[in-house]
């Protein structure tokens, strides 16, 4: 799976106002897999605290989950297993990644949103590649 973590100037509208510079995590394949994940991070990143949190919860290779809003995430021995909070049984809103690759992805994202932005905004982009 690849994933690319960027930033871009947004337009007006309901969420940002124009020219704001957004992080944002996207899906390279643009596989359903690869979206969900998109989904899952975008929504626990709307609580800072969730992020150092989850990857504590990764590398303790316990049992455990953390939900978002909208995304729940199940932990469970090597595999991340993520789903709609609203429909779990809905096969089409499940997502499933390898542990090691979640918390990989997770400390990028991490790392990604601590760093400064150019004052002359730059285009910037990395990819990340997780099994």
């Amino acid at each position: 799976m690849k994933f690319k973590l960027w930033y871009y100037k947004s337009i007006d509208n309901k969420f940002y106002k124009e020219n704001e510079i957004v992080r944002a995590c996207s899906s390279i394949n643009n596989t359903n897999n690869e979206g969900l994940i998109v989904c899952y991070i975008s929504d626990i990143s709307n609580f800072e605290i969730y992020l150092d949190s989850i990857c504590e919860r990764l590398e303790k290779k316990e049992p455990s989950a953390m939900d978002g809003q909208v995304w729940g995430g199940d932990f469970i021995e090597d595999r991340v297993y993520i789903y709609w909070l609203f429909d779990p049984d809905n096969e089409e809103g499940k997502a499933e990644i390898s542990r090691k690759g979640m918390l990989k992805l997770m400390k990028k994202w991490i790392e990604f949103r601590k760093k400064k932005i150019p004052e002359n905004y730059e285009e910037y982009e990395e990819i990340i590649e997780v099994d």
